[in-house]
């Protein structure tokens, strides 16, 4: 009975010639089954990967719809706090009551910001001439 590899080299061999090597066909074939190797760990490696990233993805999912939850609830509750039925009951419960249309003033508060505003560019101005003369 001939062993596998004797088969193997009596393919190989042409009539008249020598037979190669048998070490360059086993270092052939210890390359490939290292090639192979590594595709087969990268493709476990990548699918690893998108398996975690899937995990991720789920829980990202179920915390924006747990947050979308928890603003619909504030929408609601501030829908309820500033509804103008509860907001006058509230005001009678304190003993507020309405006032008249012409005693009812509108404060501006713009004018003293532009005030404040004047009085800071006048104060650089002021300052500009001593800064530049400085050394």
């Amino acid at each position: 009975m001939k062993s596998p590899a004797a088969s193997m080299v009596r393919i190989l061999k042409r009539a008249g010639e020598t037979a190669p090597p048998v070490g360059a066909l086993i270092v052939m074939m210890i390359l490939l089954a290292v090639g192979l190797t590594a595709v087969g760990v990268i493709r476990v490696a990548r699918q690893h990967e998108v398996l975690t990233l899937g995990y991720q993805l789920s829980r990202d999912s179920e915390h924006v719809t747990r947050l979308r939850e928890v603003r619909r609830q504030l929408e609601l509750e501030r829908a309820t706090l500033t509804a103008p039925d509860r907001i006058r009951r509230l005001a009678s419960e304190l003993g507020m009551t309405q006032v008249a249309p012409d005693r009812i003033r509108i404060v501006d508060v713009r004018p003293r910001n532009k005030v404040a505003v004047q009085n800071a560019a006048g104060e650089a101005a002021r300052l500009a001439p001593r800064r530049a003369g400085a050394p």
